[in-house]
């Protein structure tokens, strides 16, 4: 604001403002013209990108549209569905194929317990019922032939991958471990995002080609270490066997009470439990007080003051002496052992290969525990299910077929049941020796072919077939283009054409109304909103008219649809797009949009596909030898980049585009311009201030004579 005082007719009695403001109108004009030029730039940016997205949409059209994918789709016809059906992948070869007769369907292995015994036995005893849901370990009596628990500690540990060459990772307890054939494996389920590995403390004895499965441990150091890198975030969880755990924690003065993480505290020959605890650098034993476990100081060798209890189940201890906790932070360890049981499960893979998966179940798991580890073991490939009625539990391979190529122990088994007889299958379910049913190959004779695969469904030179039954009368399958979807894929590039078309010359054709300029800040306070709007919509009208780089871009399209296209590898008969029945529409004035024949078009498809699709996609050293798609593209991306450069995207500045930096030249100068009226407004107001002060003066002296001669 200008620091010039202004004085407005105070003296004079005109109305210096309105003046002032009318003299200034005229000097305005120019600048009014700049700000005039400066907003029809913005809306031809604006026209310019609404349009140029039309060109990167039909350009995403193209780029699709030179897939094969657009051209070979392939439909499936089978003489009789209920024994075989069959689909194609779009680089199947066209013709058939004759499956004269399937003698055997591929099946799944599966076992139920008790089947090798002499009768049908359920796994739980006469009058007791086995819930999924509770405690194995509380449940061990039902079961017909118990479960066998060992003294140890089933940890779980969770680590994330940090992407170093070699990863190493280190546990909180020493695994429990056993030797075999001078290889010593540690009781550990280790997977890295899904992936099993097994563990041992040396790999030198282990094949070259199985070492990526093995990890190795160090029992020294405590550390798990990975023969390759774990990448970043990689998930790493370990579950391994203690002999025991020792926990940690601070109390508080004066506790009730300290839970362990673990129940099903173990015990000993004599009935005692194996635990010790370490109150502020002062050991407690466990003593059996009629099958109540309860807490004493070391040094009290008769047992005769208890400071706490141990429910053994729960794993909770309770303090009853207040003294023992008597600081504000007491230091209490913990070291016991606890339940558990294992079993071992394997299964083989296409290549004929074994995956091989240990189980720890705790002594609080549950059955459902137990299947749901199982069922979600990655690599494993096996169901568990547990059926109340039957009382019998089955496994089944989640892959059909043969796959155990090495007949171990001249066993066709695929689900193989390993571990001891004490093994939670082997014993407590009842696993041992059981029958294997299924594990089969699909068996048929194609094209005079007997073959097998170890699944139903197969794919053979891009067609998937899928066995539904055995028989012995000839079922055809054939193969054909799927006429229908190719002609909507190149009727959707039509309309996508159309649609360009439309746009680009509605906006060449568009009316100029040159008498109606963009309108100022003062001719839109005199005008109503619907006033403002229709005269904006005139006043935008017609900015792309016969725009040259639009002009260019329809006269270039038009061209390269309509030549020939000349390829060695497309039919003469079928080398123009109107040979296929797509021509431009009577209409000139449309600028070239296209319509088809719908009937001329499919019977293209059918009888030459290849040509058809060569039309459209074809590559080549030259323009002509192009298909009718590659030349588009090229095209519609020079002119896509052309108005890029011109009007610039949303992403862009005005630097970057030829527009924006003729915005910016007109934003510099109304900004001097404005500077320049400003400064002529000050220089106006400054002149008529003096003749306001000269009038004030004058009429002061005039006031001033006046009293002077009437007072003579």
């Amino acid at each position: 604001m200008s620091s010039i005082q202004r004085i407005t007719g105070l003296a004079s009695g005109m109305d210096i403002d309105s003046i002032v403001e009318k003299m200034m109108t005229a000097a305005k004009q120019p600048l009014v013209k700049l700000q005039q030029q400066k907003q029809i730039l913005e809306w031809q940016e604006e026209d310019y990108r609404t349009l140029n997205q039309k060109y990167f949409d039909f350009r995403s059209t193209l780029s699709n549209m030179k897939l094969t994918t657009k051209y070979r789709v392939r439909t499936t016809t089978s003489s009789n569905e209920n024994n075989v059906t069959a689909t194609a992948a779009n680089n199947a070869a066209l013709g058939s194929a004759t499956i004269q007769s399937v003698t055997q369907l591929a099946t799944a292995a599966a076992k139920i317990s008790g089947t090798g015994s002499e009768t049908a036995t359920t796994i739980s005893k006469s009058g007791a019922k086995i819930k999924a849901d509770a405690s194995l370990y509380s449940q061990t009596g039902n079961f017909l032939n118990g479960i066998t628990w060992n003294n140890g500690v089933v940890v779980s540990q969770s680590f994330s991958g940090d992407g170093d060459a070699t990863a190493a990772v280190k546990l909180s307890n020493p695994p429990v471990s056993t030797t075999t054939d001078g290889i010593t494996y540690y009781a550990m389920n280790v997977k890295v995002n899904g992936k099993t590995y097994q563990v041992v403390n040396d790999k030198s004895n282990i094949p070259d080609n199985e070492k990526g499965n093995y990890a190795v441990y160090n029992a020294e150091s405590g550390v798990l270490t990975f023969d390759s890198a774990v990448s970043a975030g990689s998930g790493i969880n370990v579950e391994y066997v203690a002999d025991a755990v020792t926990e940690t924690k601070t109390l508080s003065k004066g506790a009730a009470t300290m839970q362990l993480g673990h129940g099903l505290i173990a015990t000993d020959a004599t009935g005692n439990q194996a635990f010790s605890l370490k109150i502020n650098n002062t050991n407690y034993v466990l003593g059996n007080d009629n099958g109540t476990y309860k807490l004493y100081a070391e040094s009290d060798t008769g047992k005769s003051s208890p400071v706490g209890t141990l429910d053994a189940s729960t794993g909770l201890i309770t303090f009853t002496d207040s003294s023992v906790l008597s600081g504000d932070n007491n230091t209490v360890s913990a070291t016991y052992s606890s339940k558990y049981a294992t079993m071992s499960l394997g299964s083989y893979n296409e290549d004929g290969s074994m995956n091989k998966a240990a189980f720890y179940i705790d002594g609080t798991d549950s059955l459902n525990d137990v299947m749901a580890d199982v069922n979600n073991h990655s690599t494993l490939g096996v169901s568990m299910y547990y059926d109340e009625n039957a009382d019998r539990v089955s496994l089944t391979r989640k892959m059909t077929g043969d796959l155990n190529k090495n007949k171990e122990n001249n066993k066709d088994d695929e689900i193989i049941i390993g571990g001891s007889e004490n093994d939670f299958l082997n014993q407590t379910l009842q696993f041992n020796g059981s029958d294997e049913s299924g594990g089969k190959n699909a068996k048929f004779t194609m094209n005079g072919l007997e073959t097998e695969r170890t699944s139903n469904t197969f794919t053979i030179s891009g067609v998937t077939y899928t066995l539904k039954s055995t028989f012995d009368t000839p079922v055809a399958v054939t193969v054909s283009n799927d006429t229908d979807t190719i002609f909507k894929n190149i009727k959707d590039f039509v309309d996508q054409y159309n649609s360009l078309i439309d746009a680009v010359q509605s906006k060449l054709n568009e009316d100029r109304y040159s008498d109606y300029a963009p309108l100022t800040d003062e001719q839109r306070k005199e005008m109503t909103d619907t006033q403002q709007d229709q005269w904006d919509k005139k006043a935008r009208s017609g900015l792309l008219r016969n725009d040259m780089t639009l002009k260019s871009s329809l006269s270039n399209m038009r061209s390269l649809i309509y030549s020939k296209v000349n390829n060695a590898n497309i039919s003469s008969e079928y080398s123009q797009l109107s040979s296929i029945g797509i021509t431009t529409t009577s209409d000139w004035l449309e600028g070239g949009k296209l319509e088809i024949d719908e009937d001329k078009l499919k019977a293209a498809i059918q009888n030459d596909p290849d040509s058809v699709e060569l039309l459209f996609r074809a590559s080549g050293s030259t323009t002509s030898e192009k298909g009718i798609i590659q030349r588009l593209y090229d095209s519609v991306n020079q002119t896509y980049n052309t108005i890029v450069d011109k009007a610039g995207k949303s992403t862009y500045v005005n630097t970057q585009f030829t527009i924006g930096k003729n915005i910016n030249d007109l934003t510099d100068k109304i900004r001097d311009m404005n500077d320049k009226l400003g400064k002529l407004e000050d220089r106006y107001y400054a002149q008529f201030t003096a003749m306001e002060q000269a009038i004030q003066k004058y009429n002061s002296q005039y006031t001033y004579l006046s009293s002077f001669f009437s007072n003579s």
